[in-house]
């Protein structure tokens, strides 16, 4: 499965398991093809290296970013990684729906 397939199995299951979290996890829309909708994107607040997901949950904030088994993250994305983090925030790396479900799991 591709990282969007994984996601977007993600979000099915976690929308159809838990609806209450509708609205609260949500993607973070940080790629563009066209470079004119990138630059007009970096103008109104685009970071690179920004997780794809977010999820609010109790008074938290949970970053998530989805990899397929073998992907790695890019220098930007453990740059950001690690700023997020020492300002407090939880970050995962997910693989699969089964990670996905246990982490939801330990969340909820």
């Amino acid at each position: 499965m591709s990282e969007a397939q994984i996601q977007a199995a993600c979000v099915t299951w976690l929308w159809n398991t838990h609806p209450e979290t509708r609205g609260l996890f949500f993607a973070v829309n940080n790629n563009s093809e066209h470079v004119a909708r990138a630059m007009n994107r970096k103008a109104v607040g685009l970071v690179a290296g920004v997780s794809d997901t977010i999820f609010l949950w109790a008074g938290e904030a949970y970053l998530i970013e989805f990899k397929t088994p073998t992907g790695r993250q890019s220098a930007k994305q453990k740059e950001w990684q690690a700023k997020a983090e020492a300002a407090g925030f939880w970050y995962y790396i997910i693989r699969s729906l089964e990670e996905f479900q246990d982490l939801i799991k330990e969340i909820i």
